[in-house]
């Protein structure tokens, strides 16, 4: 446990994405202050690129506190482990510790914080249906949210608050992917010109007091404080909910599923880069610079050939990444490329089914009682009572009214409204429909009712039979 901001840093890197960056970049590093639990994202083009910003935020940190660094933690990826790092930790006097080799719980504070801010992410992006081609943006939105509202245990206080030693306001956050209108200052406006331009909400600004938002019309970023917001409407263009999405469904991460790769070396990127930018974030977990360009959503193209009998319907679709990693071919049973066939309902199928079943709802037994379908359906029931051992016959106790039973008729439909089933129950009534009651509803336990009946008996000592 350490005792001061700044003493202990975690590390670690995710990736990489299916989704890359306008620069190129397909990684992220998290890195996590082991008293305070303040946290500090960057997305980097190859996972050796790490370096570069452990140093930076060493040093800064270094700057900010009189309190000296002790040492930092990390797993055995190469882009940890080499002499860069090494000749570095040495120079400062800093302690590189190691977890060991595949054994991701002895990182366990940066590993759960990825998972907190990955899922927080997905949420966000998923909550107006943003593109995914905005992780990024979402993942640091996540952070600089996650600095700001989770308090840390045992202390009862925030990060921000542990780090700068206040408390830090949220009452500027606003609800991540909403629509939002920006106010035009272009000159000589026509004066029934429009005087804001629609965008959507991406985070806020690292270095001012603003927030970040991706203009519809010029499709980029800006940073203003000139804005207003609508946090109940999301955005409905379509060219802004597909631009730039794989497949959706898929996670964003190669290795989001949990695969681990401690061991690493510095990784290479995948071949194409796909969308859009950012660069690390500040010491706030503000968000990133700007993304202007993407390549097309991926299609899942499905092949469909001719029916080998009338009355069914065939199709093919190619399985998305994630379903081809968790169910390898080796482990299918069968023939995987044989399609598989459905029957679709034709007349002989409804005038078939039609023969069992009637449409009209008897009014009373003897109504019910000239309809063959119905009588079946009454034998039904009694039978089902007489195999279950409802109950058992016995003569009624003196002076004792037995309650009378009355036979209820229900028509049971399908999806299409096609009647199904006849049903007829005989529950214990002796009030007329649709003066007395409107519907008879089997009397059926529920299983919190019998729960709440043994904790009282358990709590008063009642005896039960």
């Amino acid at each position: 446990m350490t005792s001061y901001p700044g003493e202990l840093l975690h590390m670690d890197t995710v990736g990489p994405a299916r989704v890359a960056l306008v620069s190129g970049k397909w990684y992220v590093l998290v890195v996590v202050d082991d008293f305070s639990r303040f946290s500090w994202v960057f997305f980097m083009e190859f996972k050796d690129k790490a370096f570069g910003f452990v140093r930076d935020l060493v040093l800064r940190l270094r700057n900010e506190s009189h309190k000296a660094m002790r040492a930092i933690r990390s797993d055995n990826g190469g882009e940890f482990r080499n002499s860069r790092f090494e000749n570095f930790c040495r120079d400062l006097g800093l302690e590189h510790q190691f977890s060991s080799p595949y054994t991701p719980p002895q990182n366990g504070v940066v590993e759960r914080k990825n998972r907190t801010l990955f899922e927080m992410a997905r949420t966000m992006l998923d909550e107006h249906r943003t593109p995914r081609r905005f992780w990024a943006e979402a993942v640091n939105t996540a952070c600089y949210i996650a600095n700001r509202i989770f308090l840390r245990a045992f202390l009862g206080k925030t990060s921000y608050e542990l780090r700068f030693g206040r408390q830090p306001s949220v009452k500027h956050s606003r609800a991540f992917g909403c629509r939002c209108f920006v106010l035009k200052k272009a000159g000589h406006l026509d004066k029934f010109e429009s005087r804001c331009l629609d965008g959507i909400f991406l985070g806020y600004a690292s270095s001012s007091r603003a927030f970040r938002v991706w203009i519809l019309e010029a499709k980029q970023v800006v940073e203003t404080c000139e804005v207003s917001f609508d946090e109940t409407m999301p955005c409905t263009t379509p060219a802004f909910e597909l631009s730039g999405d794989d497949e959706e469904g898929t996670p964003i991460f190669e290795d989001e599923e949990g695969a681990v790769n401690d061991g690493d070396a510095g990784a290479t990127a995948p071949a194409a880069a796909r969308a859009p930018s950012a660069t690390s974030s500040d010491d706030e977990g503000g968000p990133l610079p700007m993304a202007s360009s993407s390549l097309p959503r991926q299609q899942a193209h499905a092949e469909a050939g001719p029916a080998e009998d009338a009355g069914e319907v065939t199709s093919e679709i190619v399985p998305s990444r994630q379903v081809q990693r968790d169910y390898p071919p080796h482990r299918m049973i069968g023939d995987i490329h044989q399609r598989v066939t459905r029957s679709s309902v034709n007349s002989l199928a409804f005038f078939s089914h039609s023969a069992y079943v009637v449409s009209f709802k008897p009014r009373d037994v003897s109504h019910a009682l000239s309809d063959p379908n119905w009588v079946n359906a009454m034998h039904e029931k009694l039978e089902n009572f007489e195999r279950n051992h409802v109950w058992d016959l016995v003569e009624p106790p003196p002076n004792c009214r037995p309650i009378g039973t009355k036979w209820v008729f229900k028509k049971k439909q399908g999806e299409d409204g096609m009647v199904v089933r006849n049903k007829a129950r005989l529950p214990g009534v002796s009030s007329k429909e649709g003066i007395d009651y409107e519907e008879t509803f089997a009397p059926v336990a529920r299983l919190e009712a019998i729960r709440i009946l043994l904790a009282l008996a358990a709590s008063k000592g009642f005896k039960l039979q």
